[in-house]
């Protein structure tokens, strides 16, 4: 019997990841196939429900197929990899905290329109299998055009993947604010890049060191740094272009530096942990900088993977200061910034929403001045 459901599960499977990549083709659209691994304990059903409910939610109820063993697919319709790579950690994360337990090797690949439902899960299967044998990195991903795992130089890579697809968006930010356009890469030759940029923002790359690459066939957001810019041209020159894991691009909420200092008290339990300074705050997460022997105590204490309260005021447009109290979790520290999730009220959180409109007002009257300054 279970024979028969595990021929009718891979035909299931195989007719609904062919129907997605039908429609791809025919509408001209993307989407991503991720593979996670979870051993099903059968005596926890309920658990396993609420799992699948939570992930099949936290997904936009994007598809999801038990495979071969105790493994999962999502199909993400209309993702780039960017995007999804973002999701999978995010969900990652959201996993950890909700259910206390971790999702530990994630493979994700970007459909491409040469593919058949082998090659597709061939090499979705090819990421997996690296996850599985990774002692560290839980996420692995890339597409059919870039494989960053092989020996093939970064430059090898670049050269080909842009001879087919020499568009990309740029992105820079300023004080917080996302400014991106859409470019051509005029030519790239030996790890040089020369981009045609809008004249218009011409002389605002004249301000800037470095600039971030987005490209949808390459699953890394790309540093680079600017070397020249040619006024009369309209051309940027890039070097040192540098593949990055993570990067301000990739931030799906609205970040925003404080304009004055705002302290925050962190708590376990109702007893101060440590005090900082706010670096940056957006509705999901809030950086703050601390002390080097306070993120030894941290360490020290083993209290990486507790929930915590977070405790600061924020101004809002009448100049008062309201309090923000809310539940935070250790994201990553960088150094002496923490980085924490935070999980705030539908109050508190509206709270921050309103703080963070009033900077980016206060942000985008700078930048015009900004830019009337440089033209």
């Amino acid at each position: 019997m279970a024979n028969r459901y595990e021929t009718i599960n891979t035909y299931l499977n195989k007719g609904l990841i062919e129907a997605n990549i039908a429609y791809a083709i025919h509408h001209n659209t993307s989407f991503c196939v991720a593979k996670f691994g979870f051993e099903v304990d059968i005596e926890r059903w309920l658990f396993f429900k609420d799992l699948i409910a939570f992930i099949h939610t936290e997904i936009g109820f994007n598809l999801i197929l038990q495979h071969s063993g105790d493994t999962f697919l999502l199909i993400l319709r209309d993702y780039k990899i960017h995007n999804a790579k973002t999701l999978l950690k995010k969900l990652e994360h959201a996993i950890k905290q909700q259910f206390k337990i971790e999702i530990k090797n994630i493979g994700i690949t970007l459909f491409d329109p040469s593919d058949t439902y082998k090659s597709l899960l061939d090499r979705l299967d090819k990421y997996f299998v690296m996850s599985k044998l990774s002692s560290r990195k839980k996420i692995f991903y890339g597409t059919l055009d870039f494989d960053f795992y092989e020996t093939q130089s970064k430059n090898d890579i670049l050269s080909t993947i842009l001879k087919k697809l020499n568009t990309a968006t740029l992105h820079n930010l300023f004080n917080g604010i996302p400014i991106k356009e859409e470019v051509t890469i005029a030519k790239f030759e030996e790890g040089i890049a020369q981009i045609k940029i809008n004249s218009a923002k011409v002389h605002f790359y004249t301000k800037e060191d470095f600039t971030f690459i987005q490209h949808e066939k390459i699953p890394n957001i790309i540093k680079a740094k600017i070397i020249k810019v040619d006024a009369v041209k309209s051309l940027l020159v890039l070097n040192n272009l540098e593949f990055l894991d993570a990067s301000p691009v990739e931030r799906g909420d609205i970040r925003v530096a404080p304009e004055k200092r705002i302290n925050a008290t962190l708590l376990y339990n109702k007893i101060k942990i440590l005090d900082g300074t706010i670096s940056n705050v957006s509705e999901s997460s809030i950086a703050i900088n601390v002390k080097i022997m306070d993120v030894e105590k941290l360490l020290d204490k083993n209290f990486l993977d507790k929930e915590f309260e977070l405790e600061f005021q924020i101004p809002t447009d009448k100049s008062f200061l309201t309090k923000i109290a809310t539940k935070a979790f250790i994201f990553s520290i960088i150094n002496e910034t923490i980085v924490l999730n935070i999980q705030p009220s539908v109050f508190m959180k509206s709270k921050i929403r309103q703080y963070i409109a009033l900077r980016q007002n206060g942000l985008l009257v700078d930048l015009k001045q900004y830019l009337k300054g440089v033209v």
